[in-house]
Formats: structure tokens, sequence, C-alpha cells
């Protein structure tokens, strides 16, 4: 692994050194698992005090982090999580497996698909018909891509990814393993005999470009008109999106979350884990739901809501408050309804 000096690590990320700038850092960790010769990073002040007792030798902090100890070397900058990240890649730069163009002959292409410069085809991977990859794509192990669909420049799809029919996929995506894109929306009408009739799905998916799909997330193709994911958009394993759902772009999409058929979600927001949301609803650009929250109604853009059904988040904070005195608040009542009981006994008289 190699070391740098502070000043060093401070020039490359744009940081300014506090302490020694000669000092040698060789690694990166926790404030609690860092040894001597490590940068560290605290990005949340109520963790100050662990300043005093980490052996890092380096600390990346905020430019208004307050009191911090004396003696220690620091690395001030803007944004503390972010930088570390930046650090963590110089001391572990990415070591991305190289794929040598080709089709493995265990591969099945069909003819009419189109394929442009420097495609590897891995084994058992599939292309139907009239299928276009374009330069630069890697189809991994297993991978599949359905007839009409279409794959931009610089995409990966890692083992057991799944593109059925008229997908199109955009410019540099990560698809992970497991992923199933462009599956039947879920859609059924019941007729007078009680039986569920399937609604034909129709249309595609349309995905923009730097998206993310996690392992195991499925996003359903358009009953009439497309699915859409917009750019920049990251999802998280294991996330059900809906027919005809439409995402803005660099939105954020947490694990296990659902979002029912036709809603629209805007750009930059934030779906935490477990979050499941209802159908034909608006969600603004900006808003943010928190984790396991049930949203039945629209969210205002810039809005925070949890809690079910979903609130303002402050809101929802004091009524799940309110729950933790439930008992005593239920004592108090017993207590007053054998009081009354009582003084009503002596009234009667």
């Amino acid at each position: 692994m190699p070391k740098y000096s502070l000043d060093e690590i401070s020039k490359k990320i744009s940081g300014r050194v506090r302490g020694d700038p000669n000092v040698l850092i060789s690694g990166v960790a926790g404030l609690e698992e860092a040894r001597e010769g490590d940068i560290s990073f605290l990005a949340n002040p109520k963790y100050l005090s662990r300043l005093y007792t980490t052996k890092a030798t380096a600390i990346i902090i905020g430019q208004k982090n307050g009191a911090v100890p004396e003696e220690k070397n620091y690395l001030v900058v803007e944004n503390p999580y972010m930088t570390f990240l930046r650090v963590v890649e110089l001391f572990h730069p990415a070591a991305e497996r190289t794929f040598t163009p080709g089709m493995h002959p265990m591969s099945v292409v069909d003819p009419s698909a189109e394929i442009g410069k420097r495609v590897y085809i891995g084994p058992f991977a599939v292309v139907e018909a009239n299928a276009r990859i374009a330069d630069d794509v890697i189809l991994q192990a297993r991978s599949y891509v359905g007839a009409s669909s279409s794959i931009g420049q610089g995409t990966r799809l890692m083992p057991g990814v799944i593109v059925l029919d008229n997908v199109a996929i955009g410019k540099r995506c990560l698809l992970q393993s497991g992923c199933v894109l462009g599956s039947d929306g879920f859609g059924f009408v019941c007729d007078k005999k009680g039986q569920q009739l399937k609604i034909p799905q129709v249309s595609g998916l349309a995905i923009g470009d730097d998206v993310e799909v996690g392992a195991n997330t499925t996003i359903d193709r358009g009953t009439l008109a497309p699915t859409r994911i917009g750019n920049g958009v990251k999802f998280d394993n294991l996330v059900h999106i809906a027919h005809n759902v439409e995402i803005g772009n660099n939105t954020l999409v947490v694990a296990q979350v659902g979002v029912s058929g036709s809603t629209k979600i805007g750009s930059s927001v934030i779906l935490a884990g477990q979050s499941g949301l209802g159908g034909h609803l608006t969600i603004g650009d900006g808003a943010k739901i928190g984790a396991q929250a049930g949203v039945t109604k629209s969210v205002p853009a810039g809005r925070e809501v949890s809690g079910y059904p979903a609130r303002p988040h402050a809101e929802a904070l004091r009524a799940q408050a309110s729950l933790t005195r439930l008992p005593q608040l239920l004592w108090q009542l017993k207590d007053l309804v054998c009081r009354m009981a009582r003084l009503e006994k002596k009234i009667n008289k």
C-alpha cells in the first residue's frame, strides 16, 4: 500500500493541513479502528469525543467542527465524508476486472442483433433478435438481452442480469446480478365469474444514463406507455418498481422499497429503506421519504415525511414519542375512572 505525507494528501483533495504536514499516512480507518499511520474522519460533531481516544495519525474534519484536541493532525475540508471517500480511493484504487472484447463460444447471439465495437459477451449470455449492443458494453456470463432491446455505450451487465424485450438502457449503466428489467406489470381485472384476467403489458421500459440497478431489483414494463427511469438514478438491492412509474434524475432508491404503478417521482428524491408508495401519486423534487414510511398521498417538493400513514417528519416523531406514554396514560385514565366512580357513589348516598 502506498504512503503519502499529509501535505501530499491535502494537495490531491484540496484540503488545509492543521498540524504536521510531513507526517506519513499509510492507511485509512474509522476513528475507533484506526492505528498509528492511519487517517480517519469526523463527519458528525456528536462523535467529537472520539478524537480524544482515537489512535489515528490524522483526522479529516469539517471547517466548522469547533474545539478539537490540539495535539492531533488534521485535514480541514468542506465535506469530511466525501473527502474521506476520495482518500479511500487514493489508498485503494479500484481494481477493475478487464474484459477482452469478443464473443465467448458458448454465448448465443441472434444474427439480426447489432453488436458495437469492443463488446464482451460472456459464456451462456444470450442476445435476441434485433437487439442493439453499443460500443464498450460488457455482457457477463448468463446475462440476457431480449428482442428489440438496446444497451448503451459502456454499460455493464453482471452475471445473471435479465433485460427483457423492448427495454432501452442508457450509457454507462451498471446492472447488478439478478436484476430483472422489463418484466410484466402486475395488472388484472376480475370478471363476473371471479376470475382474474391479465391486462396485457405491451409497452416497454426506458432507463437513462449512469443508472445503477442493485441485485435482485425488478423494474416492470409499462402497460400502454413505457416505465421511465431518469439519468443518474441509483437503486439498491431488492427494490420493486411497478409499471408506468416515472423517476426523475439522480434519485436514490434504497433497499426493499416498493413503488406502485403510475406513480411519478421527481428528481433528487430519497426513498429510504422499506418505504412503500401507493399508486398514481406524485412525489416532488428533493422530497425525502423515511425508512418504512407508508406513502398514501402525494408529497410536495422538498418535503420530508415518515411513518404510517406518512406525514411530515417532525409530526411523525411526535406521534411516535407519544406512543411510549400510552401505558402511563392508560393507568392514569383507569385511576380517574375509579375515583369518579367513588365520587358518584358518595354523591348518590
